[in-house]
């Protein structure tokens, strides 16, 4: 009986320790995203500025994007370890609501896939509207 419980609490390490492996690169290629994010959004900005035919408009621009950019979150938020419940009977709602929470992620995703698709659409049209024009 006692081999059983050290193979069992054997295995409960392994995936624990597995898990927190897959938890850092996780987190690494959140860093990374986000990282690259900020710079698209940042080189998305700078095109933008190109619509503003008047200083009137080129304001407009600039409070629409100071508005966008006062709604981002500016650092993760997290629990501080001193707060987290190490109460294994409520394992199985964690997990779920871990499973409930990378699929919206998945599916926010997607979107941004969907909206990278569009700005290299409209990158490419406005290429191709500046070559037109001799520019």
């Amino acid at each position: 009986m006692e081999s059983a419980d050290n193979a069992r609490d054997a295995r409960f390490e392994e995936i624990f320790v597995s898990f927190n492996e897959s938890l850092m690169k996780y987190w690494e290629s959140y860093v990374e995203l986000q990282d690259q994010l900020y710079e698209s959004l940042r080189a998305a900005r700078e095109v933008s500025w190109l619509a503003a035919t008047d200083t009137s408009k080129l304001r407009e621009i600039n409070q629409a994007q100071r508005e966008l950019f006062a709604r981002m979150p500016r650092r993760m938020d997290y629990i501080p370890l001193a707060q987290i419940s190490l109460d294994y009977d409520s394992a199985a709602s964690k997990i779920a609501e871990l499973e409930a929470t990378l699929s919206l992620e998945e599916e926010g995703c997607k979107k941004l896939e969907e909206a990278i698709a569009i700005l290299k659409e409209k990158a490419e049209a406005m290429k191709e509207a500046l070559r037109a024009a001799g520019r």
